[in-house]
């Protein structure tokens, strides 16, 4: 009996020490996914490209270094997410590794060498609370490991119908509005990648190498790609801040639903988790409107002088005067030359004619 009880203690002991340490992993890991968004937004934006919408804009971005650096800080904060769940507690981990959000954000106003205006942090931060609130009132119990291939196919074919209309509303947009509408198809298509990466996970687990012969696998692979896609085409269309809140609120939102419908996940039902739910969504709503508002007006171009308010000045007339090579050089130089160095235009003002 006293042995059941110290290894209960031990139990306990071992798991608040290792709270502060899953929760600084979990701090590691935001930082780097926040580092990568920033660092791939700043790639993406300046890839050269006449399309509203690229479909082989991963294969023209892998060519740069920076963004390559930016997918590998990906997979460590992915591996960094892992170990933080491995050690704490979801409820706790899931609002930190949300704080990637309001990381990327400062991240990208340091970098373009300006500061985050009130408004702007007072949307972030609401943008933050709601999608931490929505985790931890909306966390999940029960449930089963996978998901039928079915079900889980016909949750791809929603998300691919869904990236193809948000991307004919995109073509048809430019700037903030764009990137908004490809941050809404981006978000929906990353739930169910996280849902199906959840059935693939088990499988690989369960059966190794047995996982390469289940459908699932590839509909993983086809629907992660076409998130990444959106991302960054959504990345080129403007800053940061018009992309990623709604494509990260969307994302475990979409994910939490398919756990409930097609993994039989329960959420809590009592009233007071219901209305922490629909504040926090209303606040991430507010604050993703807000975000996209702020960057549109940043990206409006400087005003001109309306022609009215211009001053107009006299030009004087034009006349083209050639001004020859030596005639000192050989003729076929001379050819040559003047190809190399057209004519010059003087302006000339004509004398004026006396009646």
């Amino acid at each position: 009996m006293s042995d059941m009880a110290s290894g209960s203690l031990l139990a306990i002991a071992r798991g608040i020490t290792a709270q502060p340490v899953a929760v600084l992993i979990a701090f590691a890991a935001a930082f780097c996914f926040a580092f990568a968004n920033v660092l791939q937004q700043r790639v993406a934006a300046r890839l050269p490209t006449t399309t509203a919408f690229d479909t082989g804009v991963l294969l023209k971005l892998a060519r740069r270094p920076l963004w390559l650096v930016g997918f590998v800080a990906i997979i460590v904060s992915i591996s960094l997410q892992a170990a933080a769940l491995g050690l704490g507690r979801l409820v706790v981990i899931e609002p930190v590794l949300a704080s990637s959000l309001l990381v990327a954000l400062a991240l990208s106003a340091w970098a373009d060498h300006r500061r985050m205006r009130p408004g702007e942090w007072a949307a972030a931060i609401a943008t933050f609370v709601g999608l931490a609130a929505f985790l931890v009132a909306s966390e999940p119990s029960g449930g089963r490991p996978t998901a039928g291939t079915s079900q889980l196919a016909l949750a791809a074919a929603g998300a691919i119908a869904i990236a193809a209309i948000t991307t004919l509303i995109a073509v048809r947009l430019s700037g903030v509005r764009r990137a908004l509408a490809l941050g809404v198809g981006g978000g929906v298509a990353a739930g169910v990648t996280d849902a199906l990466t959840k059935s693939v996970a088990f499988l690989a687990g369960a059966r190794q190498f047995g996982v390469f012969g289940d459908f699932r696998l590839y509909l993983l692979a086809l629907v992660g790609l076409l998130a990444y896609t959106m991302q960054q085409n959504g990345y080129r269309a403007a800053g940061l801040a018009a992309f990623l809140p709604a494509f990260a609120v969307l994302d475990p939102a979409v994910g939490s639903v398919l756990g409930m419908t097609i993994y039989h996940e329960r959420l809590g039902d009592d009233p007071v988790r219901i209305i922490i739910e629909v504040v926090a969504a209303i606040a991430a709503t507010w604050g993703i409107v807000r975000l996209a508002k702020s960057s549109a007006a940043a990206a409006k171009p400087v005003e001109r002088l309306r022609p009215q308010d211009q001053v107009a000045r006299p030009e004087p007339e034009l006349v083209p005067v050639a001004v020859g090579l030596p005639h000192v050089l050989p003729a076929q130089l001379a050819d040559v030359a003047e190809l190399v160095s057209p004519p010059i235009v003087l302006p000339q003002v004509r004398p004026p004619t006396v009646s």
